[in-house]
């Protein structure tokens, strides 16, 4: 049977339109997903270029001063590098810039009223670097893990009372006190992130025997050496955007002088910062190599000197003034450090959270005012010999440093001596051993003036107030005793009103000052090396996150 060419004709359309419909219902159905599958699909798509066969060979070799520990990197551990701990493991929640809490495995939270109970509404379709899943049961069980550890003493673990699945993507925490830092404690690097159930044997036992880092992070372990180096590759199950590069070599490099010549021999590609400092003497080096580029950033910590309060002539606020007005801050940076840090201007940098330009203010350098105020204190310089005395005893005090960790310490130091000698003041330095130099610190109390540091970024204010200028049941505070200054630190870490919370931080810094209850020394820089062929260099928020990881690429700058 013959078709009319006509009637033929129009078969052929009415199958051209019955196709195009069936495309238009299928892409109607395909736009009726939810914007999760959808964020999905681009997400995919991004991870799978960044997997492209470019990408493939973009490896970075890092310098580490000191073994990674991949064999012992347990989530609910403080064993291994903290560093490397903080790239194949995520938290609830991320540490930002001045200390903005931002959302990580978490994408957002709700907290109580009474600042006692805190919800958190998790990712979904997020994976752990063995393809398990992450979700409500996965993060109690990491928690669970490491607060049953009677040595934890994070808050976040003593004060909690109950940890609760509402839902696959839902748990909530009950805690016995208000403290606005229970955030902050859950951005550290360790020992409150989340790591997979199937990462102890036997699997989702929370006793059981560590086997292998499994967490949400970038990366993931490809090969280890014990005290060489470690290989960390992309997680393929990543539920963000993928890395630009496909591989981080971290290299033990223990010698700082050591990092610098494998630096200018192209052994390695970054070094510097927490994971091993660069000598500031080895600076202008690095500044003249045409290979490498020196990036500064302003740190977190600082350094200072503590006075004994118990030392009786210390506990003369003049005293204690003009050794602050002594000791020139200035000459520190600019004749000692290079350049490098700046002046410090109280206990913490302004990238501290509720440090500010109004409440971060210290002593100037004044020689003439110094002496004046020891003259009031009662000292003078009775028989001519260069050093004040009061009720016929000099006045002489020990200096205890180590120069193990910071070799700084030792030439600022010295400065200091000469400083203080300047207004009257004998000071006779102690060069001791790490092990010695914390003893005499925490234990047997045996110095008048120590030099110490803050701590870093997530730890600062609250935690090291907490730690060093707060009573604890079993003795009294560490670097000045003053129940003052007690109430007002319970009163900062105790409040959910952030501005009663900044209120009580400059009555804090305040105190600090009007008090004298230290002598400020140096702001130093984080200062990092990296090879030219490096490209999207970005200093991270935290020691433990020193570098953004992610936004490195390998090409010509």
């Amino acid at each position: 049977m013959r078709t009319n060419p006509k009637t033929k004709n129009l078969l052929s359309k009415s199958l051209f339109f019955m196709l195009l419909v069936i495309v238009v219902l299928i892409s109607g159905c395909s736009n009726s997903n939810n914007s999760n599958s959808t964020a999905r699909a681009n997400n995919t798509a991004n991870n799978e270029a960044a997997q492209g066969s470019e990408a493939q060979d973009k490896t970075v070799t890092v310098a580490i001063s000191s073994d990674a520990g991949i064999d012992r990197l347990d989530a609910g551990a403080y064993d291994g590098s903290m560093n490397v701990h903080a790239m194949i493991y995520e938290g609830l929640v991320e540490y930002g810039e001045k200390g903005e809490i931002l959302p990580s495995l978490a994408e957002s939270w709700d907290i109580s009223e009474d600042g006692k109970v805190y919800t958190f509404h998790l990712r979904h379709d997020v994976k752990f670097s063995d393809g398990t899943e992450f979700n409500a049961d996965a993060v109690k069980f990491s928690f669970e893990r490491w607060i049953k550890d009677p040595a934890n003493s994070l808050n976040v673990a003593t004060a909690m009372q109950s940890l609760v699945v509402v839902d696959e993507h839902t748990i909530t925490m009950t805690f016995n006190k208000a403290y606005y830092p229970f955030l902050t404690e859950l951005s550290f690097a360790r020992p409150v992130r989340i790591i997979s159930p199937s990462a102890v044997e036997p699997a989702g036992d929370i006793t059981g025997k560590f086997i292998k880092a499994i967490g949400t992070g970038v990366w993931m372990a490809e090969s280890y050496k014990t005290d060489q180096e470690a290989i960390l590759v992309r997680n393929p199950n990543y539920w963000g955007e993928m890395p630009k590069l496909s591989k981080i070599i971290l290299k033990v490099i223990p010698d700082p002088q050591s990092r610098v010549l494998a630096l200018q021999a192209g052994d390695i590609d970054i070094a510097g910062g927490q994971m091993g400092k660069i000598p500031v003497e080895s600076v202008p080096v690095i500044e003249a190599d045409s290979s490498l580029t020196l990036q500064k950033a302003q740190g977190t910590n600082s350094h200072f000197m503590i006075f004994n309060y118990k030392t009786p002539a210390l506990q003369d606020l003049n005293v204690r003034k003009a050794i602050n007005l002594a000791i020139n801050k200035k000459s520190i940076v600019e004749d000692l450090m290079d350049g490098i840090g700046s002046e410090a201007q109280g206990l913490f940098p302004l990238t501290v959270p509720y440090v500010t330009e109004s409440n971060n203010t210290w002593y100037g350098f004044d020689l003439l005012e110094a002496k004046q105020l020891l003259a009031a204190a009662g000292y003078t310089d009775s028989d001519g010999d260069g050093i004040v005395q009061k009720d016929g005893a000099p006045l002489e005090l020990n200096f205890v440093l180590q120069q193990a960790e910071y070799p700084e310490w030792k030439s600022i130091s010295e400065l200091v001596q000469s400083e203080l000698k300047e207004i009257g003041i004998r000071v006779n330095l102690q060069v001791l051993e790490p092990n010695a130099y914390y003893d005499a610190l925490w234990t047997s109390k045996a110095y008048d003036l120590i030099m110490y540091r803050t701590y870093d970024d997530a730890y600062n204010p609250y935690a090291f107030l907490l730690s060093l200028f707060h009573k604890t049941a079993d003795a009294s505070a560490v670097v000045w005793s003053d129940p003052g200054l007690e109430s007002l630190i319970d009163t900062a870490v105790g409040t959910t009103d952030i501005q009663e919370r900044q209120t009580a931080y400059d009555s804090i810094f305040s105190k600090l000052y009007q008090e004298a209850m230290f002598a400020a020394i140096y702001f130093p820089d984080d200062i990092l090396a990296v090879n030219n062929r490096v490209t999207g260099f970005k200093p991270g928020y935290s020691t433990f996150m020193p570098v953004f990881w992610n936004l490195l690429d390998i090409g010509e700058k």
